[in-house]
């Protein structure tokens, strides 16, 4: 999918904070100089810098400019179960392996099941998740925009983080929200092979949708969770009106 410009300005400034062109404590370069750079308009500059900011990353001061205030974003993004933590912590109890990485092009059938255009290109990542010497929780179809092809690798080193997490701390790429979606299925057989169950046996099938602030898609996600290894709950409040 096409990358905004304005995505892409905070993507390379990202990368010069996180290897210190610019340090923390210092003053990022002025507008005009960002603008003239970047052969952007000013609005989209400040887009970009917004989207530092809400990374916690850049503070504006009036007077004084942009400062760099961290090398890494502190906000990592979760679920919400009961609170949108819950994913993080999941992540680091339940490391994840890779099992397969592949670029992927979008035919009608993965285009309607994910909602994205035919014909687009994506990372596919293949993986578990579970605890030593337990079986798996979760197998999950991690599908990624290809401009971020090199998660990849971060992905591989640091088992216990979620992607996007790592897409938002090394591209400074935010996710502002995921839509998702549970129904009930039979496990496929491949999946039931990996996540060590008879094949066909009941499990939650849920597809999640990770956007930016601009509402558009970075990556989404096709997981498996047998019946008895994952529960889902929330809490019902009534209209105070």
């Amino acid at each position: 999918m096409p990358i905004t410009l304005y995505s892409r300005i905070a993507e390379e400034l990202t990368r010069r904070i996180a290897d210190g062109i610019y340090p923390v404590g210092t003053p990022m370069p002025g507008e005009n100089a960002l603008v003239e750079e970047f052969s952007a308009s000013r609005q989209t500059v400040r887009a970009a810098l917004r989207q530092l900011q809400d990374l916690g990353l850049v503070a504006r001061r009036r007077g004084i400019g942009t400062l760099v205030q961290a090398n890494r974003s502190k906000g990592s993004f979760s679920q919400s179960l009961s609170s949108l933590e819950d994913l993080v912590q999941l992540a680091v109890r339940t490391p994840r392996t890779i099992h397969q990485a592949r670029e992927v092009v979008a035919d009608l059938d993965l285009a309607a099941q994910l909602g994205i255009r035919p014909g687009t290109r994506w990372l596919c990542m293949s993986s578990t998740r579970g605890e030593a010497g337990q079986p798996p929780i979760v197998w999950t179809d991690l599908y990624i925009d290809a401009h971020y092809k090199g998660v990849r690798k971060f992905a591989q080193q640091h088992p216990d983080r979620l992607v996007s997490d790592i897409i938002e701390q090394r591209y400074g790429r935010r996710i502002a929200s995921v839509d998702q979606t549970i129904a009930a299925c039979a496990i496929p057989d491949a999946v039931a092979r990996a996540l060590q169950v008879s094949p066909a046996s009941p499990a939650l099938f849920i597809i999640r949708h990770y956007k930016d602030v601009a509402g558009r898609m970075v990556m989404a996600s096709v997981s498996y969770h047998p019946a008895e290894r994952y529960r889902f709950s929330m809490t019902l409040v009534r209209d105070k009106r």
